[in-house]
C-alpha cells in the first residue's frame, strides 16, 4: 500500500481542530489541541468569525505541510446549521472570500418570536407540518437552515436579491480550496429545511425561499468524492502541491457514524455527548409519531444519503448547570452507589425534571426543577445520584425515540458516556434486551479521515474496514429491582410531560 498522508479539518462551533492521518488511519498529531475563535458582529448581527477561520485553515496548512511530507487529501468535516450566501456584490467580506454577500451567520443568533412566526407563515405551514414534509424540527436561535435564509431575506431585502449561489458550510470552505461547488446529503440534510424528507429533492420551503436553483443541482455528489485540488493561490500561499486533493465535506455528526458503517453494524444506535446529546439510528424511511411532532427529534442524512433518525438534548449543558450552579464543590461520584440508587427509585419521591432550555429536547413542555428537595439536597452524593438518573432518563428516552423499542445495540460516547457510570449503567439496565457499550469510535475526524482516505484512493469508504479500529467495553446490567426502576422512569416521564 502507497504511503500518504490526510489532513482533516474538525471545525466545531466551539473548538478548530487539524489533524494529519496516515494511510493506515493513525493519527499522528493526536496532542492537537485546537484554536477557539471569538464569533464577530456585523450590522447588529452574530456571526462566525470566516476571515479568522480561513485564515487558520491556510496557517494551519502551512504549518502541516512543513511537519508531514506527501499529503494527499484535505477532509473537511463542520458543526451544523451554516451556510454561506454568495452573489456579485462589490462588498468583500474578507479578502478572498469567494464573493460572500453575508458574512457566515451563527446559528446563535437570536430571533423575536414575531419573526420565527413569520417564517412559518410565510411557508403557508404549522411546524408540524414542516416536520414531516422536510423531516427537520423546529428549533430556536437560527439553527434551521430555511428560517435562517428567510431571516436576512426579510431583514436584508436588497442585500439578499444579489445571492446567485447557496452553499453549505464544509462545501464553502471547500470552494475556498478549490473554486468548485457540491452539495451532499449529510449537510443538505442537516436539519435545515431545504431537503425534502424523501432526500432526492429540494424542499417546497427552498423552493417558496426562491434558493432552490440557487443550491448546486441534484444527484448531490458522496462526502468522499473529490471537489478538486488546490487552488495555485491556496498551494502557493500553503506551499502544499497544487494536486492535492479535497473532499466534498461532511457533517460532523454523520461523519461520526461513519466507522460504524465501514464495519457492517446495522439496526445500531450511536449517542454522542457534549453540550447536546445527540442520538442516531439509521433507518429505512423519515417518518415521525404523532407524538414526535413538537419534539426536537428529526432526520438526517447519512454519508449514502439514506435517513438517520435523530434526536437531541442539552444533557451536557444541564449537567454543567448542576455542577456550576447548583452544586458547586460537590464532588460527583465515580461509580455507582447501588444501595443509594435503589433507595431513591424504589421510594421515587426524589427527581430532577427536564428541561434548563425551556422548549427544547424531548420534554418541550417540561419545566425544569426538582422535586423532593429535602431528600436531594441531605448531601451532594444523593444530589448527584438524582440529577444523573434524570438525565439518563433523558438519554434513555432519546434512545427509544432514535432506535426504537426493540434496539439491540448501542453505543455511548463523549463525555457523558465517559464520565458518567450511572448514566451509562441506567440505560443498559433499561434497554435488558440490548447490548450497550461505550467507549470511542474516533468521532467526526477520524470519520473524515476514512473518507479522505475513499477519495486519495478512489474507493469507498467501506473498503477500509481492515484499517478503521474503534474501542468499545461492554456496559453490565445493574444488579437491582428493575421493576422499580421502571416505576421511577414512568413516574419521570408522567411529571416531565
Amino acid at each position: 500500500m502507497e504511503s500518504y498522508k490526510i489532513v482533516v479539518f474538525d471545525i466545531g462551533k466551539t473548538n478548530k481542530k487539524l489533524f494529519v492521518y496516515d494511510s493506515n488511519l493513525r493519527c499522528l498529531n493526536p496532542e492537537e489541541k485546537g484554536v477557539t475563535l471569538a464569533p464577530m458582529q456585523w450590522n447588529g448581527v452574530l456571526c462566525d468569525d470566516a476571515a479568522a477561520i480561513w485564515s487558520w485553515m491556510k496557517d494551519g496548512l502551512r504549518r502541516v505541510g512543513e511537519r508531514f511530507k506527501d499529503i494527499r487529501v484535505i477532509s473537511v468535516s463542520t458543526h451544523g446549521a451554516t451556510i454561506a450566501l454568495l452573489g456579485a456584490s462589490k462588498d468583500r467580506i474578507f479578502k478572498g472570500d469567494g464573493g460572500l454577500v453575508f458574512p457566515i451567520v451563527s446559528y446563535e443568533q437570536s430571533i423575536s418570536s414575531e419573526e420565527d412566526a413569520a417564517f412559518y407563515r410565510d411557508m403557508g405551514m404549522t411546524s408540524d407540518e414542516l416536520q414531516r414534509e422536510t423531516a427537520t424540527a423546529r428549533f430556536g436561535w437560527l439553527i434551521n437552515h430555511g428560517k435562517q435564509v428567510h431571516w436576512l431575506k426579510s431583514r436584508f431585502p436588497q442585500r439578499f436579491a444579489e445571492v446567485t449561489d447557496v452553499l453549505m458550510w464544509p462545501q464553502y470552505l471547500g470552494f475556498l480550496l478549490t473554486d468548485r461547488k457540491a452539495a451532499e446529503p449529510t449537510y443538505a440534510g442537516c436539519h435545515g429545511y431545504l431537503l425534502d424528507a424523501g432526500g432526492a429533492r429540494y424542499s417546497v420551503v427552498a423552493e417558496r425561499l426562491g434558493v432552490a436553483d440557487k443550491m448546486p443541482p441534484f444527484p448531490l455528489s458522496c462526502p468522499w468524492d473529490t471537489l478538486g485540488t488546490l487552488t495555485p493561490e491556496v498551494a502557493r500561499e500553503t506551499g502544499l502541491p497544487a494536486d492535492v486533493r479535497v473532499t466534498v465535506g461532511v457533517h460532523d455528526s454523520n461523519a461520526a457514524l461513519v466507522p460504524y458503517f465501514v464495519k457492517g453494524f446495522t439496526g445500531f444506535v450511536v449517542q454522542d455527548s457534549g453540550t447536546w446529546v445527540v442520538t442516531m439510528s439509521p433507518r429505512e424511511r423519515a417518518e415521525f409519531s404523532d407524538d414526535e411532532l413538537g419534539r426536537e427529534v428529526f432526520y438526517n442524512r447519512s454519508i449514502y444519503g439514506t435517513p438517520i433518525k435523530t434526536t437531541i438534548f442539552r444533557g451536557g449543558a444541564e449537567f454543567e448547570f448542576y455542577r456550576d450552579k447548583v452544586l458547586p464543590g460537590g464532588k460527583h461520584p465515580d461509580s455507582v452507589d447501588l444501595k443509594l440508587f435503589s433507595e431513591i427509585v424504589t421510594r421515587r419521591e426524589a427527581f430532577a425534571l427536564p428541561t434548563i432550555s425551556r422548549g427544547s429536547g424531548l420534554f418541550p413542555n417540561s419545566v425544569a426543577r426538582i422535586i423532593g428537595t429535602d431528600t436531594v439536597f441531605r448531601d451532594a452524593a444523593t444530589a448527584w445520584c438524582v440529577v444523573d438518573l434524570g438525565l439518563a432518563l433523558q438519554g434513555h428516552q432519546a434512545i427509544l425515540m432514535a432506535g426504537g423499542e426493540d434496539v439491540k445495540r448501542v453505543f455511548i460516547e463523549g463525555n457523558i458516556g465517559r464520565n458518567n457510570p450511572l448514566y451509562r449503567s441506567v440505560i443498559s439496565t433499561l434497554l435488558a434486551g440490548a447490548e450497550v457499550s461505550f467507549g470511542n469510535s474516533g468521532g467526526a475526524s477520524y470519520g473524515a479521515a476514512i473518507l479522505g482516505a475513499a477519495a486519495a484512493e478512489d474507493k469507498r469508504p467501506e473498503d477500509f474496514a481492515d484499517r478503521v479500529t474503534m474501542e468499545h467495553q461492554l456496559v453490565p446490567k445493574m444488579q437491582i429491582d428493575t421493576a422499580s426502576l421502571q416505576a421511577y422512569a414512568a413516574r419521570f416521564t408522567e411529571q416531565a410531560r
